[in-house]
């Protein structure tokens, strides 16, 4: 008896507690979020950014040209030509 009563009980609770989340649920509204990227809320500062690396200087320096960014070539670890480009 004592069973029968607690799963009673279970069965009941369970379904007045989905009853009010369904109706809270319906009641409230979607609000509608409008995301922007990153270019265009300018969230990642200017400033030199890592492009590539190179082991001559003049390739470092022919793949700077043709980015049309500003550009510089260092030396990096290991003999390389280190390019980075502003933006």
């Amino acid at each position: 008896m004592r069973m029968r009563r607690a799963l009673v009980g279970l069965v009941v609770g369970s379904a007045l507690a989905l009853g009010g989340t369904a109706a809270t649920a319906q009641a409230s509204e979607p609000t509608r979020s409008i995301k922007a990227s990153a270019r265009e809320t300018n969230a990642d500062p200017a400033g030199w950014h890592y492009y590539g690396a190179y082991w001559n200087k003049s390739d470092c320096i022919s793949d700077g040209d043709a980015s049309g960014d500003t550009y510089q070539c260092g030396a990096g670890p290991f003999g390389q030509w280190l390019l980075y480009l502003w933006y």
